[in-house]
């Protein structure tokens, strides 16, 4: 039990009450001892926290799981915690590591650890997640899946990802759990063998800015959120269509290693949503048709259409006229650069049931995650942040730093709860968000709404770690503890509307700009106080995102048009 409680039990490791922080780390202890292989990932960054009080705990909760494991006569084990810290120190030094401009990979001198890498647990989903029902077991192999594929030794090849933070491509050799069970020792040279049943990737990252806790927290809550859809009931009938939706969250390991560095499960075959559309092409239009490819909506180096659209955001932010900015929107960029989306199922899916499948798999979790992201003000939804599973069709977020609606707070605010873009809609199909994407998206909600305590819950990490930044400014960055926790507080207040039925996200932009396009009275919208049914709520937060209104005001680089 303890351990699926991890993330609230460290937020507590510094407490004002020494004798709940002294109990707290007593239950860290022994969950460590019990669980040493999967804990150790989620203990192992306090001992290298920017704060010397955690550093101290966290030793003191290390040194007590091996003294526990060395009674019980679990050598192995206590050798593989000691051992961690020449693991995190070694994968802290790859995410700290600066290469050199334009290199692409590096090659690296592979460590070797005592006990072998193979007896360390991989920090993947599958392995760190508890298997459902097990709770109650006594042994840990019955606890956690028993399947999972065993780290042998590291690629030397290090891979520098292109992106502006330059994270790098981590490799593992593996084998099988059954192989790296036996007594023998096996080659740690980086070397592939015989016996390896693959590689395991994973990306390790530094934030300049960001905290990697964020993201690390958000799927935890994913994961509550995935368990809290398969225990979900039909609204009405045995056979109710919406029970047999396939709702899910795809989540991902994030293992802090430090507060700014991470270690992130590699997601394998996805793209992003901008680079299937620069990909797609239209084949019923003219090969000589300007509206034939994709390549053309995802190309931001295109002057003439970064030129169209920020003429149509000076009429609303210069001007102070949204209604013609959003018609001009409509005209000179939406009508200009169509949709092809709809032709990247068919071009990837040849076979129909491949195809229906695929395209409801974006649907049904395209309408998953703007429920979650406009519930807990999930923002910049840029096409490089939402991924496509290129074999099932799945949607898959990244970068989780922008929460709490921290993207209303950008020199451009982020004015709409989730992406639902033209390209979004045209993979629906000819329905658009009509259909299986409004409906999924209503039954998402009421689950939401209906385990709202279960939720907040689950969010209270957040509110007992003041060292993760809530504030959404520069100056607000610079603020006490106390102003952060305060912050937090009024970003829970906002959940808990937004679980009860309020549409509460409030556009900066209509304080700063007087508009001249509109009288006073038709401005008022009492949205932001009124609870709605989950119908109620689903149409205005469908309206509010494919508002053009919206869409005109956000960041020439969040790319609306797409």
């Amino acid at each position: 039990l303890f351990y699926t409680a991890l993330p609230q039990l460290l937020s507590c490791v510094i407490h004002q009450n020494d004798e709940t922080a002294k109990n707290v780390a007593l239950i860290l202890t022994s969950v460590l001892a019990k669980y040493p292989g999967q804990a150790m990932w989620s203990c192992g960054w306090l001992r290298y926290s920017k704060s010397k009080e955690k550093n101290e705990v966290a030793e003191k909760i290390f040194v007590g799981a091996q003294r526990i494991l060395q009674k019980q006569g679990n050598d192995l084990m206590r050798g593989m915690l000691d051992a961690s810290k020449h693991l995190f120190n070694f994968l802290i030094t790859l995410a700290r590591f600066n290469a050199k401009e334009n290199h692409t990979s590096v090659r690296m001198k592979v460590p070797i650890f005592e006990p072998e890498l193979k007896n360390f647990i991989p920090p993947i989903q599958a392995a760190l997640s508890v298997t459902p029902g097990a709770l109650s077991r006594s042994s840990s192999r019955d606890v956690f899946p028993p399947f999972v594929p065993r780290m042998r030794t590291f690629n030397p090849e290090l891979k520098i990802m292109q992106s502006k933070a330059k994270p790098r491509k981590l490799s593992a050799f593996v084998v099988p759990s059954t192989v790296a069970q036996r007594e023998t020792s096996l080659p740690s040279n980086g070397v592939p063998i015989s016996q390896d049943s693959g590689e395991m990737h994973f990306l390790v990252k530094q934030e300049a800015k960001g905290d990697l806790r964020k993201d690390s927290r958000v799927q935890d809550l994913n994961n509550v959120i995935n368990r809290l859809f398969v225990g979900r009931k039909a609204s009405s009938g045995p056979n109710n269509r919406r029970q047999r939706m396939r709702l899910q969250l795809r989540t991902f390991s994030v293992v802090c290693l430090t507060e700014d560095c991470g270690i992130l499960e590699w997601v394998p075959n996805t793209e992003s949503f901008r680079s299937l559309v620069g990909r797609t092409y239209n084949p019923q239009v003219p090969s000589d048709s300007i509206h034939r490819r994709g390549t053309r909506l995802s190309n931001f180096n295109d002057a003439n259409l970064r030129n169209a659209f920020q003429r149509c955001q000076e009429l609303f932010f210069v001007k102070k006229n949204l209604k013609l900015a959003a018609k001009k929107f409509n005209e000179c960029v939406l009508q200009q650069y169509l949709p092809v989306m709809y032709w990247w199922f068919i071009q990837n899916f040849s076979n129909p049931h491949a195809w229906f499948e695929a395209r409801t798999n974006f649907t049904l979790s395209a309408a998953v995650w703007s429920a979650v992201g406009h519930v807990i003000g999930l923002g910049d939804r840029h096409s490089e942040n939402i991924l496509i599973d290129t074999r099932s069709g799945e949607c898959v977020h990244v970068d989780f730093d922008c929460i709490f609606d921290k993207g209303l707070y950008l020199p451009k605010p982020e004015v709409i709860p989730f992406r639902l873009t033209p390209n979004m809609l045209d993979s629906f199909g000819p329905c658009g968000a009509d259909g299986l994407y409004t409906g999924a998206l209503t039954e998402s909600m009421k689950t939401l709404r209906k385990n709202r305590d279960i939720l907040l819950s689950v969010l209270e990490p957040f509110l007992k770690d003041p060292v993760i930044n809530f504030s959404s400014s520069k100056s607000q960055q610079k603020s006490s503890e106390d102003k952060d926790i305060k912050s937090a507080k009024r970003s829970i207040g906002i959940i808990d509307g937004r679980l009860k039925g309020v549409y509460n996200l409030r556009n900066p932009n209509y304080k700063k700009i007087k508009r001249e396009d509109v009288e006073p009275s038709e401005e008022g919208d009492i949205s932001h106080i009124t609870q709605l049914s989950v119908e109620g709520q689903v149409q205005k937060m469908i309206m509010e995102a494919t508002s053009h209104e919206n869409l005109v005001q956000v960041y020439v680089g969040w790319m609306p048009w797409i």
